[in-house]
Parts: C-alpha cells; sequence; structure tokens
C-alpha cells in the first residue's frame, strides 16, 4: 500500500505543471540576476573609490562595498547551480519518459540538448515538448517503456 502512494505522488510530481515551469524558469532568471549581480560589485567599487577621491557622496570602505554585493552574488549563483542540479535531473528524466518522443532519433535529440546546452536546453525541452503540446505529455514513471 504504501508503494503506490509513493508511485502516485512521484507520478503526480512529474507531471505537475506549476513545478515544470519553475524547473524550467527560475535557472535563468537566477543566472541573469547573478550577472547583475556581478556588474553591481564593479558598480558600487567605482562608486566608492570616486567617494574616496574626494568627490561627494558617501564614503564607505572599498572592502564594505566590494564584500556586500559579492556575498549577493555567491549566493545567486550557488542557487542557481543547487535548482540547475535539480532542474537538470528532473528534465532529463522527463525526457527519458516522454511517451511523445517516439520517433527516430526525438529522444536522444533532446537529450542531448539539455545535456550540452543545459539551462537553454531545459527552457526549449520544457518550451516546444511540454507547454505547446496539447494535450501534455503524462509520464509515468514506472512503466518499462523507455
Amino acid at each position: 500500500m504504501k508503494n503506490l502512494l509513493i508511485d502516485r505522488d512521484l507520478t503526480s510530481l512529474i507531471n505537475n505543471k506549476k513545478l515544470q515551469a519553475i524547473l524550467a524558469i527560475v535557472p535563468i532568471a537566477l543566472f541573469l540576476l547573478a550577472i547583475l549581480s556581478y556588474f553591481g560589485i564593479f558598480f558600487s567599487m567605482f562608486n566608492t573609490l570616486d567617494t574616496q577621491l574626494g568627490h561627494i557622496g558617501n564614503s564607505k570602505s572599498l572592502l564594505t562595498a566590494f564584500l556586500g554585493n559579492l556575498i549577493i552574488f555567491i549566493f545567486l549563483v550557488l542557487m542557481s547551480f543547487f535548482i540547475g542540479i535539480v532542474s537538470f535531473v528532473f528534465f532529463i528524466v522527463h525526457a527519458l519518459k516522454n511517451p511523445n518522443l517516439t520517433k527516430n532519433d526525438d529522444r536522444l535529440l533532446w537529450i542531448l540538448a539539455i545535456i550540452f546546452s543545459n539551462v537553454f536546453g531545459i527552457f526549449f525541452y520544457w518550451l516546444i515538448q511540454i507547454k505547446r503540446k496539447n494535450p501534455r505529455p503524462i509520464v509515468d514513471l514506472f512503466s518499462n517503456e523507455v
């Protein structure tokens, strides 16, 4: 009885529309925020140098300006990394079990796209193979078909 509950929960989890959208979009958004934070580090450092050279403005130490934005940058990169790993595994399993990918090399091509272009491959797989399909593919994790 307990195995049935686990089986049903995992199958419903991989077919959850909201989770699929979150795992496809959030890694890209976090990556873009990390890039903006990276440029924010340099902006705050140059702004701090400008104020320390005697120009008008609030003076704070260069170390404070650097570390404040560096902590945000590191946090965003780590979150992007961990969510990206979860998203990567989730969509590889989805592509392996997707019943719509039955043509000759569709499954192999999508898995290779996810592996080699990671975040963008995941986003395009979600957009083309899940979001735009009507009806959406229902993936059964515990079937023997691959």
